[in-house]
Order: structure tokens, then sequence, then C-alpha cells
């Protein structure tokens, strides 16, 4: 099993720069598709988290935890180059919803919190595992909110720490998350496998009790605190059902 360890020097000095240099790029990019382009939030929110979540799952699939702790650091840099930016910066606009109103700040930071959280644990409790959890989380949560945004029709309200903010979910995100949560975890179950060579049937059975349980816990969070119950969810249902 994995611990949750920090990266040595050398890593540091290899790998910090590259991986600097992906999250400026993608909050650049999410910041300048808001600003010139109208993209909803909702959209650049996630194509930010959509990067950091793929890049943690391949992190973890081949240099292990401590190159995903370096790269959880420096988010979490960004993430206070943002807030210190505040409202009218393209990068804050990128991340911060309309509807987080007001408590937008909140929502950029709680978000980053419940993923650190959820990767410490999911490591520490499930090892290996913690793979599907960055995959599961990066693909399904990406994928709900603008499948929900364009095409849901069937709402219901979820649960909302913050004081005077509504929040909703639709069947329609829903099914989404379970189609991205199966399509995921396939892919990272079947590299991620002991055997070389895995057999298909195990592999789809697994990814359907992990998209199960991914849609449930994701239905039933906390807004903003998904990222952490997600990938827990993910990664201990991948651990019990392998």
């Amino acid at each position: 099993m994995w611990s949750p360890t920090l990266p040595g020097l050398e890593t540091c000095l290899w790998l910090a720069p590259g991986l600097a240099a992906l999250v400026l790029s993608a909050g650049a990019i999410s910041g300048w598709l808001k600003a010139r382009h109208g993209l909803r939030t909702g959209d650049t929110r996630k194509i930010f988290h959509f990067t950091i979540f793929s890049a943690a799952a391949f992190l973890s699939h081949r240099l292990g935890f401590e190159a995903v702790n370096l790269l959880g650091g420096i988010v979490g840099l960004y993430v206070l180059l943002v807030l210190g930016l505040g409202e009218g910066c393209a990068l804050y606009e990128a991340l911060a919803r309309e509807s987080d109103a007001p408590r937008r700040s909140l929502y950029i930071v709680l978000p980053f919190v419940s993923t650190a959280v959820g990767g410490i644990l999911s490591t520490a409790l499930f090892g290996r595992f913690s793979t599907v959890g960055f995959a599961v989380s990066g693909f399904a949560d990406a994928i709900a909110e603008p499948i929900g945004i364009r095409f849901g029709r069937h709402h219901y309200c979820a649960p909302s720490l913050g004081v005077g903010v509504r929040s909703e979910r639709s069947l329609e995100g829903s099914a989404a998350v379970f189609i991205a949560a199966f399509m995921a975890s396939a892919i990272v179950l079947w590299f991620e496998a002991a055997e070389p060579f895995p057999t298909l049937q195990g592999v789809l059975g697994t990814a359907v009790a992990i998209a199960v349980v991914g849609t449930l816990v994701e239905a039933c969070s906390q807004h903003g605190l998904d990222n952490l119950t997600l990938q827990v969810a993910a990664s201990g249902a991948a651990c019990a059902f392998q």
C-alpha cells in the first residue's frame, strides 16, 4: 500500500517545472475561453478539473503518489494566485461560478481541499486503486455539469454547505456520471490489473460496480465535496470488487 509521502528534491527539480506549466496552461486556456469566447463557467472550470485529475491519474500510474503530491502542491499555489487576483480576473472568473455567489471563492477553495483530502484518503486506504478514484473523478465529475447544463430536464436538489447557495443536479447529469465513470474505471483497471492480461469480463463487471457506486455517491454528495466523496467511493469500490 502506498503512503502519502512528500516528493524528493530530485523529483521536484525535474518534474515541477513541467507540472507548473501544465497547471498554468490549463488555467490560462480556461480563462481565455471564458473571457474571449464567453464559455460558461461550468465548462471552463471543468476543463481545468479534467486536466488536473487526468494528470493525477497518469502520475499515480507511472510515478506514484509522491508525484501526485507535487502536483497537488502546485495546484494549491495556483489556487492562492487565483484568489489573490480576485473577481474580474479571467483566471478567477474561469473557476468561480456565478451561481455560487455570494460564496464564489469558497467554491474554489472547497473543491481543492476536498480533492486533496480525497486523494490522501484514497491512497492511504486503497493503495494503487486510488488511480481509479483520480480517473473517475476527472472524467465523471467533469462531464456531469456540462451535460446537466445543456440537456438536464429532470432536476433534483443537492445538499450545499454554502449559506444562501442553491445547488441542483439532474438525472441526465447523473447518467453522464455513470457512463463516464464506467469508461474511466474500465481503462484504468485494464492497465492497473495485477495480472498481465486481465479478463475483459472481469474488468467490465468491476467497472459497472464502480460506476453504480460512484453515481449514487455523487448524486447525494454535498455541493463542493464530491471531489472527496467520489474519489474515495470509486477507489474503495475498485478495491472491494477487484
